[in-house]
């Protein structure tokens, strides 16, 4: 019974995948992705600010984040640096028109990656235009509350004074703080990758596996970077090549290959959710899916 169950997972999965070219739409993710990236980090700051925290903390914090998510690339680090730091200091400067500007950017690459994600799921009715942007400002909430959340905890862990306990005292906090971006990262990301198949699509699947394509999509994430390091380890002609632009050429690759691994994520989700319940529409046998 395990053995055909398995068989039927890899058979709907090996399907789901050729019927749906992931290839295609994770470019199209990797693109809106990368546009809303810098309104999202925009947003993040402006929030930040709303809580009393302070410029340098949130500042050390994007860097934390990106440098966990983001492969050592060359000229990275000074890209990173530089370009977040301009973003800090550009939060003064938003007008209302300019956050809803930013709001609007950000919403939708929550709104392609929906409409990505009901096409995975063979939604056939999918929601309406007001519902998909309601439903991405949502999304767009949830992420800022967990990433900020994030944030204040990593914070709070360094703001209690160490007194007379002396040097040993301040090596546990250190190694506390390491521990904790070691599980924070992954667990943000899990968590990111989860709601985002939970709420964006508009037909709901088993929890099981979200859960599980959830957890495949962090993984294959935190793999690959390692991986791609090595890779552009051996890529010294590509400076030569791109000159100045060799940051943003590899991490638009990196983008990309993010987006496949987040879709084949969500290709687990859909062929694990057909074996655990026949009655579910599996790939190429999609029914009409009820609205929600």
């Amino acid at each position: 019974m395990v053995l055909k169950r398995t068989g039927q997972f890899f058979r709907y999965l090996a399907s789901s995948i050729m019927k749906h070219n992931i290839g295609a739409y994770a470019g199209v993710m990797a693109f809106f992705g990368f546009s809303a990236m810098i309104p999202l980090a925009l947003l993040l700051v402006y929030g930040a600010s709303l809580f009393f925290v302070q410029h340098a903390v949130i500042l050390n914090f994007l860097l934390n984040v990106v440098e966990s998510y983001v492969p050592t690339l060359p000229q990275g680090k000074l890209y990173l640096t530089e370009n977040i730091t301009h973003l800090a200091l550009m939060n003064n400067k938003i007008g209302l028109i300019g956050g809803l500007g930013l709001l609007w950017t950000t919403v939708g690459g929550f709104v392609s990656l929906q409409r990505i994600l009901d096409a995975i799921w063979e939604v056939r009715e999918p929601r309406s235009f007001l519902k998909q942007y309601l439903v991405g400002f949502i999304m767009l909430g949830l992420l800022l509350f967990l990433t900020l959340l994030s944030s204040l905890t990593s914070t709070l862990s360094l703001m209690h004074p160490v007194g007379r306990v002396g040097l040993r005292a301040v090596y546990l906090r250190l190694d506390f703080v390491q521990m904790s971006s070691y599980v924070l990262f992954p667990l943000l990301l899990f968590l990111t990758c989860y709601f985002c198949f939970r709420i964006l699509p508009s037909h709901r699947l088993r929890n099981s596996s979200l859960v599980t394509g959830s957890l495949i999509s962090t993984l294959g994430i935190y793999l690959s970077r390692e991986v791609f390091v090595w890779y552009t380890g051996h890529l010294g002609v590509y400076e030569m090549i791109y000159g100045s632009l060799t940051f943003i050429m590899l991490f638009t690759l990196w983008a990309y290959i993010v987006s496949i691994i987040v879709l084949f994520g969500a290709e687990v989700v859909v062929a694990l959710n057909a074996v655990l319940e026949p009655g579910q529409p599996g790939p190429g046998q999609a029914k009409p899916a009820k609205q929600r």
